[in-house]
């Protein structure tokens, strides 16, 4: 989570306070101004992607009888733009925390076989967080392995890793791997072999030693032979052998 600093943009008409914020690669324009005397309000207004995310507006109407009016007008918008940005960063970072927890219980529940409950906690997330990547992913494949709905979830694990492309534009390729796990796993159910092998060792390419992949892999006897045997599947020579051959199936 990080914060660009601060831009203040001042005129003799409408001053005004605007920054950016990254939270979690999505960029946020933090804007504050004054909407004028007739209304004596100090508008904040937070955007992505242009539209409005979070507003706070406050009434600036005790100020208008002070000798330093300007003076007190501008310190007051600074105050407001600074802790509105503070409190919206600070809320992010408990959403990020309550998201950490749902990813405990599922994976707590997981391992103890019960994937009804697993799924129906996916659920309640997916209700407070509809777009998360992450979320719809599990979810997709627990739709289809759970709830026996296999077409259901491998429209949705495709839907999060297109979701996970836009949220995260640059280094998304670094979650491939869980993502396509999860892909190959109601491809599986949906008894679609072909392209539950294919996207395991898309997965793969971004993690040659994901062990996971691997098992689904060993179990369908599909896991790829050594390029040079006498050499450990992770040796540096095997990956990138193994890289080479992939992307030149791929093309």
């Amino acid at each position: 989570m990080a914060a660009k600093s601060l831009v203040k943009v001042v005129s003799r008409h409408s001053p005004s306070f605007s920054n950016s914020i990254i939270i979690d690669n999505l960029k946020y324009h933090v804007q504050t101004e004054n909407l004028g005397k007739k209304t004596c309000t100090i508008a904040t207004r937070i955007y992505l992607s242009g539209e409005i995310v979070f507003f706070r507006d406050s009434d600036y109407s005790h100020l208008l009888k002070l000798r330093e009016f300007d003076k007190k007008l501008l310190s007051m918008m600074e105050n407001q733009h600074k802790s509105t940005t503070d409190f919206f960063i600070k809320g992010q970072a408990s959403k990020q925390k309550q998201k950490s927890h749902f990813f405990e219980e599922v994976q707590g529940l997981l391992k103890k076989g019960a994937g009804k409950d697993a799924l129906a906690l996916l659920g309640d997330a997916l209700q407070k967080f509809p777009d998360d990547p992450f979320l719809l992913s599990y979810y997709g494949c627990l739709m289809a392995i759970v709830n026996n709905k296999p077409g259901e979830g491998v429209a949705i694990c495709l839907k999060a890793i297109k979701r996970l492309d836009e949220t995260i534009p640059f280094g998304s390729d670094f979650f491939y791997p869980v993502f396509y796990l999860n892909l190959g796993r109601a491809y599986l159910k949906a008894n679609k072999k072909q392209e539950a092998v294919a996207v395991f060792y898309h997965g793969l390419k971004n993690d040659l030693d994901n062990k996971d992949i691997h098992q689904e892999l060993a179990r369908l006897g599909n896991r790829r032979k050594l390029s040079v045997p006498f050499l450990r599947r992770s040796h540096p020579i095997n990956k990138y052998i193994g890289l080479l051959t992939e992307n030149k199936k791929g093309k």
